[in-house]
């Protein structure tokens, strides 16, 4: 309680220039602190964020890239070549033939 004492007369008898300085000095800190604070807070949301982000699905055909739409499409056209869940080696040569008509007619 003597030391509570003594640091509030310490204090009530400097001059008014020293405690302006003592309370930008306690600013200083304060928005320092804060800082650090919310560097701290930003990365952890953008760690949260980058690892709760959908992740991107990449369809690859060959060594081509497509989207999620075309993969859906090119997989229906497949499916049409025979109505059973299996591709057999009649199937592709049916596309290539078909595929061929096309491009010959460009």
């Amino acid at each position: 309680m003597e030391e509570l004492k003594l640091l509030i007369d310490m204090v009530a008898n400097l001059p008014a220039m020293a405690v302006w300085v003592l309370v930008g000095f306690l600013a200083y800190k304060l928005v320092v602190v804060g800082s650090i604070y919310g560097v701290i807070r930003l990365c952890i949301v953008k760690f949260h964020d980058w690892a709760t982000k959908p992740k991107v699905v990449s369809f690859k055909v060959g060594a081509k890239a497509i989207d999620e739409a075309t993969a859906e499409a090119l997989n229906a056209q497949i499916a049409r070549l025979n109505g059973g869940h299996y591709l057999h080696m009649t199937d592709v040569q049916k596309l290539r033939e078909a595929l061929d008509v096309k491009l010959k007619a460009n």
